[in-house]
């Protein structure tokens, strides 16, 4: 007898559904274009291998449920029949989902944070989970919008207990911190009217929302111990640096930091505040661990520091080691040290402006570490990128005295005027050291030159449409910008052309697509180029660092800003010029001073093309706004040279 012949099935659309009580689960077949469907309705694929529901799609209860229909025959439509599923069975896995939630469906690798409040009460911040605000809105919690944290007037443990008990975590998904945070501000404190703003006209934008009543701008970060003199005198640290190589102006670098037990470190770009730090925290930390934060680019250049100085030392990268001296981290990883602070000795922040922003996580992280270690060194060659009250963050995280100040009070007094800021300079005077390039005696000179660019009829009717497109004034900015660049390219190859075999040259960009057209160009003119943006590795940017700084045949280095504008040595370059202008001063002197720097033989000429009748002439000023801030608050002597020299134009 002949067996019936069984055909193939074809697979369903929907394998598995899972539900916590707030946010579905959902296995689903590929389907073609789906993605962008699932996307609308606020749904987030999962790609992490590790986690348990590893590519199923997650969306929100309401989101899915409120459009099913259209979504499932949205999916039918786009798989072409090829899946066997019917809108019955659909809505039964669905259903099937609902009746036996597993609340920790998606609680797979979320980590929630609570921290005391001065007040009372506790903090409550971490992972995004839709049953954490479930359960912090039933605490009556208030939601700190500019740090994403909640306020809640319990303890830790019944926090904790509470979160438990909703969905289902493990004792291990949280870090209790007893680092006490204090209220920062009440972000009230508005910008300085002072600085030129730009605005582009054209249709007006529709408003954002307001903020809804029960959402918070209170700031809180963690009270760091408050500065202490040290016990070392200046014959004991003259005595501990008689073996170490140093140039004339760094033991005073040195004993600046070692004679408290937190300091600002402000050296001009290129002074060696790298080589300063490295000792005194050597010396300080006595074999104790060292904790050392910056930018992930230049973690190979602290861990050569080190060794320069320090050959046999224990340096790790990016990882917790017991047995390390030094340890190396970049900013976005300084959550992962919050529960290891007291380990550390000493705490080194380059780059310690990336702290500004008080409602950053890796401000409040960098907080909760301070809080714990005793000595803290910040190092920074531009303290001050767009307003006073930047300087607020570091001197709180240092525990000067006037960061012990609110916000609010501290703007009242210090900013807004060159009288309040000379009041603040003298306030500081004691913490910040700041020495200017002019304490190198081998260095030529640097001189900044303007270049007038003209329009083409062409270019302006490009320009003026869209500057009057219907579209936010950020987006049309980003619009003006790069077409600005793309015409600056023109005019930097004839700069090019002009320049002496001899001369090597930087070009920095805000968008990586002109560093790709400048390359294209000036590798069909002859000239070697290497290119750095900021989706290279940190092994493919030293590599073309390298090439730049010994082969005498690459003469052009073509960057981004944010990519190659800090901390990088490119003295071979005696040209350095802008297509397009970055947002501070601050972020204008780092990249100059990739050439101009100890080490650099040459006159280091700055070329600025600025476009007239555009918001590049804005820009400028706003940075001239800017940088008189600046330099009324840290360097007042240099602001007359700098006045004139911003002013000189070809």
């Amino acid at each position: 007898m002949n067996r019936p012949r069984l055909m193939n099935r074809a697979p369903a659309l929907l394998g598995k559904a899972v539900f916590d009580g707030y946010d579905f689960g959902l296995q689903l077949q590929f389907v073609e274009g789906a993605n962008r469907l699932l996307l609308e309705h606020d749904g987030f694929y999962i790609r992490r291998s590790e986690h348990p529901l590893h590519r199923y799609w997650r969306l929100p209860k309401g989101k899915l449920l409120d459009g099913l229909d259209l979504v499932f025959h949205r999916l039918v439509e786009l798989s072409d029949g090829r899946f066997d599923e019917t809108w019955q069975s659909f809505c039964q896995k669905l259903e099937a989902a609902q009746g036996a939630p597993d609340r920790q469906a998606f609680t797979w690798g979320l980590i929630f944070r609570i921290a005391p409040l001065a007040q009372g009460g506790v903090l409550l911040s971490g992972d995004y989970h839709p049953g954490m605000v479930a359960v912090a809105k039933r605490m009556r919690g208030i939601f700190l919008g500019h740090s994403r944290s909640w306020r809640i007037d319990a303890t830790s443990e019944l926090v904790r207990s509470n979160l438990i008990l909703e969905m289902g975590l493990s004792e291990d998904q949280f870090e209790i911190l007893d680092t006490v945070q204090e209220l920062l501000s009440d972000g009230t404190v508005a910008p300085a009217e002072t600085i030129t703003r730009i605005s582009l006209g054209g249709p007006a934008q529709e408003r954002a929302a307001s903020t809804s009543d029960d959402v918070s701008t209170d700031v809180y970060l963690a009270a760091v111990p408050s500065i202490q003199r040290t016990e070392l005198t200046s014959d004991v640290i003259a005595q501990a640096l008689v073996n170490y190589s140093l140039m004339v102006h760094q033991p005073a670098g040195i004993e600046h930091l070692l004679q408290r037990t937190s300091a600002l470190l402000a050296d001009d770009m290129g002074l060696g505040k790298t080589r300063q730090a490295v000792i005194a925290a050597a010396i300080r930390a006595v074999d104790r661990p060292i904790l050392v934060i910056t930018l992930s680019t230049l973690i190979i250049n602290w861990q050569r520091e080190i060794q320069m100085v320090y050959p046999e030392a224990r340096v790790t990268q990016q990882a917790f080691d017991t047995d390390a001296q030094w340890i190396i981290i970049n900013y976005e990883r300084l959550g992962d040290y919050v529960l290891q602070a007291g380990h550390f000795e000493v705490m080194i922040i380059d780059e310690a402006h990336r702290l500004k922003e008080p409602t950053a996580a890796w401000t409040r992280h960098g907080f909760d570490i301070a809080a714990k270690i005793p000595n803290r060194y910040l190092l920074t060659g531009t303290p001050v990128l767009n307003r006073e009250s930047e300087l607020h963050t570091l001197l709180r995280l240092s525990g000067h005295p006037v960061g012990q100040l609110p916000l609010k009070e501290f703007c009242e007094q210090f900013a807004g005027s060159q009288d309040f800021r000379k009041s603040l300079r003298d306030a500081i005077g004691d913490w910040m050291l700041r020495r200017r390039k002019d304490v190198l005696p081998g260095l030529k000179g640097k001189q900044r030159q303007t270049l007038p660019v003209e329009l083409s009829d062409e270019e302006r009717r490009e320009y003026e449409r869209i500057r009057l497109e219907d579209r936010s004034g950020l987006a049309r900015l980003g619009s003006l910008r790069q077409l600005l660049e793309q015409v600056k390219v023109r005019v930097v190859l004839e700069l090019l052309s002009e320049l002496d075999i001899e001369d090597k040259v930087i070009l920095f960009c805000e968008f990586k697509e002109t560093v790709g057209t400048l390359r294209t160009l000036c590798e069909e003119a002859g000239y070697g180029c290497v290119t750095v943006v900021g989706s290279d590795s940190v092994g493919k940017r030293q590599k073309a660092i390298d090439k730049f700084q010994i082969d005498p045949d690459t003469r052009i280095f073509a960057a981004t800003t944010s990519a190659a504008g800090t901390g990088n040595n490119l003295t071979a370059a005696n040209y350095v010029m802008f297509l397009g202008l970055p947002w501070t001063p601050g972020m204008q002197d780092q990249a100059e001073d990739r050439a101009y720097r100890n080490g650099q033989l040459r006159m280091v000429v700055v070329k600025i093309p600025l476009v007239e009748n555009t918001i590049d002439q804005k820009l400028w000023q706003m940075l001239l706004d800017k940088r008189q801030l600046t330099q009324d608050l840290i360097e007042p002597d240099a602001a007359a040279n700098n006045r004139a020299e911003l002013a000189f134009a070809l």
